[in-house]
C-alpha cells in the first residue's frame, strides 16, 4: 500500500487540482473513492461517508471534509482559515476519529480539505494545516497551506487579497452556482431552457449588498439571455414570482426573440419553481423589483 510521505500528498493535491480544472469544477465522489497511486487503490474520501478520512496505515489525517447543511459546519474565520468542528460520539464525547487529525496538528502535515455543496459532488478548498485544537470547544483551526508569510503590512494586504480571491474562485462561486442548478434542476426560471452551459446562477442581490449572501434563497437559475435582462433592470420578479418586462421593451417592434424570450413573459409566472425551501426569498425579489420599477 502506498506510504504516508510529502511527496505522495504533494502529488495527490497536483492530482485533484488538475481533476477539478484548477480548483474551479467539483470533482465526482466516484473520482475520489477510485483513485489510485501506481495502480494501487487510494480513495481520498472516507468511503463510509465520514467526514474525515483516516488510513489505518497511515500516522495523520488524509483529507476532511464539510457538507452543506451537514452536521458540522465549519465557519471562515478570515481569507483562507476556518474553524472546523471535530466529531464527537453519541455521548457527547471526543471521537476517536480525531486523533489523526490532532497527529497532523502537531506534526505539521498538510490534509486535504473539500467542500460537497450537493451529494456526490466535491469542491476542493485546497490542502490545509491545522494550525490549533481546541478541546474545550471541540473546534480546529484549519489554513490553507497556500497563505504565505508576509514581511509587511503591504505584503500582508496584497497576501489577504490574493487568499480572498482564491477561496471565491475554488470555493463560494462553484458552491453557489452548484446548490442553484441543482435546486432548479439546470433548467432556466423563466423559459425552462434545460442546457446547463447556458445557464448562470444570477444573484438576487448582488455580493456588496447587505442581503447579498451565497444561499440558494438569494439565486436563481437563468439563462445568459434573461439573466442579462434582470440584472440590466430591462425585466423584474415581483414577491409572488411574477414577470413584468419593462415599457420600453414591450413597445419595441423587432424579431422573434424580442417577442418570444422577452415580451412574451409579461404578466406571466416563473416557469420553474424549486421545492418550498429552496424559493426565492420574496424579501429579496421584492427589494430588487422595487429597483426594477424605479430604473422605468
Amino acid at each position: 500500500m502506498p506510504s504516508d510521505t510529502e511527496e505522495l500528498r504533494r502529488r495527490i493535491f497536483a492530482d485533484v487540482l488538475v481533476a477539478s480544472k484548477g480548483g474551479t469544477q467539483a470533482v465526482s465522489r466516484e473520482f475520489l473513492l477510485g483513485y489510485d497511486v501506481d495502480g494501487q487503490r487510494l480513495p481520498l474520501v472516507d468511503p463510509q461517508g465520514r467526514g474525515i478520512r483516516n488510513r489505518e496505515d497511515w500516522p495523520t489525517t488524509l483529507s476532511i471534509v464539510t457538507s452543506e447543511k451537514g452536521r458540522y459546519l465549519d465557519t471562515e474565520i478570515a481569507p483562507g482559515v476556518w474553524t472546523y468542528p471535530l466529531a464527537i460520539d453519541k455521548h457527547g464525547r471526543r471521537d476517536p476519529s480525531n486523533g489523526k487529525l490532532v497527529r497532523a496538528h502537531e506534526d505539521g502535515v498538510p490534509v486535504l480539505y473539500f467542500y460537497k455543496p450537493i451529494p456526490k459532488q466535491y469542491l476542493l478548498i485546497g490542502q490545509v494545516y491545522i494550525t490549533a485544537i481546541d478541546l474545550g470547544a471541540m473546534t480546529a483551526t484549519v489554513e490553507l497551506a497556500e497563505r504565505a508569510e508576509a514581511g509587511s503590512a503591504v505584503e500582508a494586504e496584497i497576501e489577504r487579497m490574493w487568499i480572498d480571491r482564491l477561496v471565491r474562485t475554488r470555493l463560494h462561486q462553484p458552491r453557489f452556482r452548484m446548490i442553484v442548478m441543482d435546486a432548479y434542476t439546470s433548467r432556466c426560471a423563466i423559459c425552462a431552457l434545460p442546457e446547463a452551459s447556458l445557464l448562470d446562477a444570477a444573484h438576487i442581490r448582488g455580493d456588496t449588498d447587505p442581503n447579498g449572501q451565497p444561499v440558494v434563497e438569494n439565486g436563481l437559475a437563468l439563462c445568459s439571455i434573461h439573466h442579462r435582462a434582470y440584472d440590466a433592470k430591462s425585466i423584474g420578479i415581483d414577491e409572488n414570482y411574477r414577470l413584468h418586462v419593462s415599457p420600453r421593451l414591450l413597445a419595441m417592434d423587432d424579431g422573434p426573440v424580442l417577442v418570444h424570450a422577452i415580451q412574451a413573459i409579461e404578466g406571466k409566472l416563473l416557469t420553474v419553481l424549486p421545492e418550498r425551501k429552496k424559493r426565492p426569498d420574496p424579501y429579496r425579489l421584492d427589494l430588487t423589483f422595487k429597483e426594477f420599477l424605479d430604473a422605468q
